[in-house]
């Protein structure tokens, strides 16, 4: 597990199918940015038995806390483009009551340290609904840029909604953590 101050990551287990499977078939956890699609059980079931929502396309890992280990959330990376290295990272704190903490930042600063210690990659990106100032900050703690809006790109509750897109390079990245290139 990665562990941080609060929250940890860590892979999916079997035993968190169930949890899996009712925060992506209930609107209610998704929350009024992510649109109210539903994922199917059995989609779940394909994507364990696949790969175990781990590979080089695309890995998803929870968000834990470290007090009692609940499962509050998760957070994804995938492959921004065919023709880079470049990664897309998302979050999401399943667990309402957890929001409005600083632990979708805990957990996203993890991922991204993670991926640029890990990963060939030189660029991180992200992006979400203009409407969604939680998200944009949780983005913008991590040191990511505003680098423009993408018009009508995600289909959100029956209409295309504009998006930030943010960027953060590896160079950025070290940086931060005050290192040497």
């Amino acid at each position: 597990m990665l562990r941080g101050q609060r929250v940890g990551l860590r892979h999916v287990t079997e035993d968190d199918l169930p949890w899996l499977k009712r925060s992506v078939s209930d609107p209610q956890v998704s929350g009024p940015f992510m649109g109210s699609r539903m994922m199917a059980p059995h989609t779940v079931d394909k994507r364990w038995n696949d790969n175990g929502f781990a590979s080089e396309e695309a890995e998803r890992l929870l968000i834990c806390h470290l007090i009692d280990g609940s499962v509050i959330g998760d957070v994804v990376h995938f492959a921004a483009a065919r023709y880079t290295t470049a990664r897309e990272i998302g979050w999401s704190m399943a667990d309402i009551a957890m929001r409005g903490q600083g632990l979708a930042s805990e957990a996203a600063a993890l991922l991204v340290d993670y991926l640029f210690q890990n990963w060939p990659v030189n660029r991180l990106s992200c992006g979400m609904s203009v409407h969604n100032h939680a998200s944009r900050r949780v983005a913008e703690k991590c040191g990511f840029k505003h680098e423009g809006i993408q018009r009508g790109i995600v289909f959100v509750n029956g209409e295309y909604v504009d998006c930030h897109s943010l960027g953060l390079l590896r160079s950025d990245w070290m940086a931060m953590k005050g290192r040497a290139g």
